[in-house]
């Protein structure tokens, strides 16, 4: 179903409004351990388990909830993709996919090393394989309904461009070091890339939830209906 199709009777101004909030809350997350935070506290705030890794990953899992509320059964099973590259970003965020087998489950060296068990590498490989299967349904069954809302204006759309900018940016700082290193310069990773880097990761799910919100405002919808046909049937009270 087009996205458009959901958003009957809705002003998508308010979904740009909370755009606009979590870009703020973004660039706050930034400029405070940059500003304020003392070396002991920024090593809390970026670390695994800490509180941005934790809110990336809660993200996610509002961003599950979501669909799972909103869509039907048979809409569930018919686009299941988008639930499961929901889980897998979560589980990804919590490191998952490096702490059951002997190499990450993302490289090359657990297929071809003799020495992880075939066990581990047909798990990785099925993880992989139903990944790619994933994202090859979304961009087959969303591209056009993605395409055709940016330039429309479509909230969900734009809120999902927001969070495909966020995890560009992410990686792009992430592997900024080891680019550079084949180009002859060398860089030591500083607490100010790692903090953009972390951030922009959280803002990948918070992009997400808004767009999820924006796609499916039907819980509001169902509540305005509700109430215009109660209204009318309501007997007047006689004085």
């Amino acid at each position: 179903m087009a996205w458009s199709e959901r958003k009957t009777g809705y002003s998508k101004g308010r979904y740009f409004k909370q755009m606009g909030l979590a870009l703020l809350v973004l660039v706050f997350l930034i400029a405070l351990p940059l500003a304020f935070l003392p070396e002991d506290l920024l090593k809390f705030y970026l670390s695994e388990g800490g509180p941005i890794e934790v809110f990336t990953a809660a993200g996610y899992l509002i961003v599950v909830a979501t669909l799972v509320r909103e869509m039907s059964y048979r809409e569930l099973l018919k686009r299941w993709y988008l639930v499961a590259i929901a889980i897998a970003m979560c589980l990804r965020e919590l490191d998952f996919h490096a702490h059951f087998t002997t190499h990450n489950i993302t490289k090359t060296t657990l297929y071809i090393s003799p020495d992880v068990p075939l066990w581990e590498k047909l798990i990785g490989a099925t993880v992989v394989i139903a990944l790619a299967v994933a994202f090859y349904l979304l961009l087959k069954g969303g591209l056009p309904s993605f395409v055709h809302g940016l330039r429309h204006g479509e909230a969900t759309a734009v809120a999902i461009a927001a969070a495909i900018g966020c995890a560009v940016l992410s990686k792009a700082i992430d592997g900024a070091p080891s680019n550079l290193t084949f180009l002859g310069i060398h860089l030591a990773r500083i607490d100010t890339s790692t903090v953009f880097e972390e951030i922009f990761e959280l803002g990948i799910p918070i992009f997400l939830a808004i767009a999820a919100f924006a796609a499916f405002p039907t819980q509001e919808g169902f509540a305005k209906r509700a109430a215009a046909q109660v209204a009318p049937n309501k007997p007047r009270s006689v004085s």
